[in-house]
């Protein structure tokens, strides 16, 4: 992750080329979040969530560059404690949104940098596996990630040479069904074939079968994602032994162990397909800057 600074202007972040040798991930804060952990109670803001009121990082809240709250403890069933440093805005005067267009213009070198570094490697990826692969295809879930992703693949290859498949659980929620039908429209006016895999069995059935999805027991991505997948590719190329390559938006940001991802790799996640993982370097608000209209 390149290293970054608070932008007073724009109430941004400006990145830096020097990398961090960890990562503190910085979020934006939308009145949503702030509604729910009961900062509502102390600033005034507009319940309007076309942009981000500020930034988190972990359970610190900045505004414009200043460390002015942070939550304690809190559960599922117990708020948190608030715990107030200073007024984002004097004498109750209402937060100003995070100015996002201006932030990716200021950052807008540095931007372009990454995604030609990103779509170049795409690329190069592309030509090293197609003698192995029978079909190249991005992992799509309607989240930030996999739409970043999608865009980087679109600007790297032919739009002939790979496919979109959007495993849809029957669990998503409306927003990301409205986004998904948006991106398989654009997909279609731009020659990309959009596929759509889905279990015959339909999600109350399955969870009075198994009970809840868990960490111990991931019944949940086999039945409703990872067979529905590979059943539609195996429809889709006429192999029932296909070998697929997966693009997939994911970061090393998420978690420890998907740190630990490579960049290709072969039945990481599926036995006998490829992976390969573009924006794994990438941080959210990266994302974020290049992306602001997701």
């Amino acid at each position: 992750m390149y290293s970054y600074s608070w932008d007073n202007e724009t109430g941004g972040l400006l990145l830096n080329s020097s990398p961090l040798s960890f990562s503190k991930e910085p979020r934006p804060v939308y009145y949503k979040e702030l509604d729910i952990l009961g900062f509502d109670q102390y600033w005034n803001y507009e319940k309007n969530d076309a942009y981000p009121y500020m930034w988190a990082e972990a359970n610190n809240y900045f505004y414009r560059g200043r460390l002015v709250a942070k939550t304690k403890g809190g559960s599922m069933c117990t708020a948190p404690e608030i715990v107030l440093f200073e007024e984002p805005e004097p004498n109750g005067t209402p937060l100003r949104f995070v100015d996002i267009p201006a932030m990716v213009e200021k950052n807008r070198d540095l931007l372009e940098k990454l995604a030609a570094e990103t779509i170049k490697k795409i690329y190069n990826t592309y030509v090293e596996y197609m003698a192995k692969v029978d079909v190249f295809y991005v992992a799509f879930s309607g989240g930030k990630d996999s739409i970043v992703t999608l865009d980087l693949v679109q600007r790297s290859l032919p739009h002939n040479k790979f496919k979109v498949l959007f495993g849809d659980t029957g669990m998503e929620f409306p927003d990301t069904y409205r986004i998904v039908d948006t991106i398989e429209r654009e997909c279609n006016e731009n020659n990309i074939i959009f596929l759509r895999a889905k279990s015959d069995y339909n999600p109350s059935q399955t969870w009075k079968q198994f009970g809840p999805p868990a960490t111990v027991t991931r019944w949940c991505c086999s039945v409703h994602k990872t067979a529905p997948q590979v059943l539609t590719l195996r429809e889709y190329t006429g192999l029932h032994n296909f070998t697929g390559m997966a693009f997939i938006g994911v970061r090393a940001s998420e978690s420890i162990s998907r740190s630990e991802y490579d960049y290709v790799s072969l039945g990481e996640k599926h036995k006998g397909q490829y992976s390969c993982n573009p924006i794994f370097r990438v941080e959210f608000c990266h994302v974020t800057y290049i992306f602001p209209e997701t």
